[in-house]
């Protein structure tokens, strides 16, 4: 008897220390999920004051994950480790796949910085994640999944973003260069005409969302005013102090471009990542759909690495 031939999603999986970004298409519908990189121990509580909550049973643990976590959660927990294997980096990939798989067999592209982006981490993130078996309950609606990661790969996030920006153009007359802007670093990737990686102009800058919330932070505590980076970045309040630290970002990210590519009249640069959104550049373009570009470019790249 022949086997029925398994019916596998591709999935982009862009899982920052701000947000947790994921996107697919699978049966002509395209699916993606954005919730905050925060997890917690989880009980039952009043949901209905949330917007679209998330707390899940995997492993006989229940956790809260996004904005649940942050606001109501038992020692909420930030992503902030590079490493993609952490015991929260896996609740957050659960937690994305809870709201995207559609598939019992999944195959992952997970973005990582250029600086990750070796083959001891492929092997490393291969070994966590290639083969893994998941069962997830939802505690919110009841549902539950029961999901196999047949394979994963890695791929650099700015190039990522870049090759979804440009994916619809045939002919590049310039040197193109990816700026991804996230919560701890800022991300360079540039390409030439011919769309060949350029290794030199490409690297990881320290520099992201949390550069700005530190001065905040700092600021505060000056007035005995004890608030996290997750808590100031999501509250409403501080705007004014926010800002200065948006505005000394933004200012510090052009200077950087500029110091970095001699010849700008050659190039043609794009910004991106959720940070972007709350910066202000005066010669650069921040591009459409700027937090999902990553995602939406790791399911495009997965689409080619996974025949």
């Amino acid at each position: 008897m022949k086997k029925e031939k398994l019916e596998i999603q591709i999935i982009g999986l862009d899982i920052g220390r701000g947000y947790v970004k994921g996107y697919t298409e699978y049966n002509e519908a395209a699916k993606e999920c954005l919730f905050k990189s925060v997890v917690s121990l989880g009980r039952d509580i009043d949901f209905e004051k949330f917007e679209d909550p998330i707390y899940l049973e995997v492993n006989k643990e229940n956790y809260f994950a996004g904005i649940l976590a942050e606001k109501e959660g038992d020692s909420p927990i930030q992503n902030l480790r590079d490493d993609k294997t952490t015991p929260t980096v896996k609740k957050l990939i659960f937690a994305a796949l809870n709201k995207i798989a559609v598939s019992e067999t999944v195959k992952l592209m997970i973005g990582v910085p250029k600086k990750l982006f070796t083959k001891s981490e492929l092997s490393k993130i291969q070994s966590a994640y290639k083969g893994l078996e998941v069962e997830i309950k939802d505690k919110i609606t009841g549902a539950y999944k029961k999901i196999t990661i047949a394979d994963v790969s890695v791929f650099r996030e700015a190039d990522a973003a870049l090759i979804w920006h440009v994916r619809d153009k045939v002919n590049f007359e310039k040197m193109m260069c990816m700026v991804t802007i996230g919560f701890r670093t800022t991300e360079i990737s540039c390409y030439d005409r011919n769309m060949n990686f350029i290794d030199k102009l490409s690297k990881t800058n320290e520099l992201g969302n949390k550069t700005s919330l530190d001065y905040v932070q700092r600021t505060l505590e000056s007035d005995r005013i004890m608030k996290s980076l997750t808590e100031i970045d999501t509250s409403d309040d501080y705007n004014d102090l926010k800002e200065i630290g948006y505005r000394n970002l933004s200012e510090k990210i052009e200077q950087d471009i500029e110091g970095m590519l001699v010849n700008l009249q050659e190039s043609e640069v794009f910004i991106g990542g959720g940070t972007a959104l709350k910066l202000h550049f005066n010669d650069y373009e921040v591009v459409a759909d700027a937090q999902m570009i990553t995602a939406k470019g790791l399911y495009k790249i997965a689409t080619n690495t996974f025949k």
